[in-house]
């Protein structure tokens, strides 16, 4: 036999309430957990983490750091999408940076690494990663702005096929 449900009523407090039967409860509570895995498993599929290495053939500046030429494990969603892992291949450099997802449409063909080159100095600017849809992009340091105001751009130097 199924009781009956309570119309909401307002208490002397001003809260209302509403009686449920433990049917519809579960209901209820199923419904909410496959909202809830649809959720997490969208955000699973749109999160692309990667893990690469590059060997940089210059000097370069990731965040506010001047890193030398050399090969790099870069790697994104070991702890967050949004932050970027940058480490020298002899471990004796590691630095976090964060980072925005920048594209979003069709997947990247390629691995790159995108740098600003401005006056003699290249800043990581931007990191694509083959077949996937997002990549990250850093954001302009206050160095590079400094620079940038005082030398004229080149032209972004890309680093293709890792």
């Amino acid at each position: 036999m199924r009781a009956k449900r309570h119309e909401p009523a307002i208490t002397k407090s001003g809260w209302a309430y509403l009686t449920f039967t433990e049917e519809d409860f579960m209901k209820a509570l199923r419904s909410i957990a496959l909202g809830f895995g649809l959720l997490l498993s969208t955000a699973a599929a749109n999160a692309q983490g990667f893990d690469l290495r590059a060997n940089i053939p210059f000097d370069f500046v990731a965040g506010n750091q001047t890193l030398p030429a050399g090969e790099y494990q870069i790697q994104s969603g070991a702890v967050s999408d949004a932050i970027l892992m940058v480490r020298s291949s002899d471990g004796k450099r590691t630095m976090y940076l964060t980072a925005a997802n920048c594209g979003g449409g069709n997947p990247a063909e390629n691995t790159e690494l995108v740098f600003h080159h401005i006056g003699k100095q290249y800043f990581l600017y931007q990191i694509q990663v083959r077949s996937h849809r997002v990549g990250r992009q850093l954001p302009i340091s206050r160095a590079e702005a400094e620079v940038a105001l005082n030398q004229k751009a080149d032209n972004a130097v890309i680093l293709r096929n890792l």
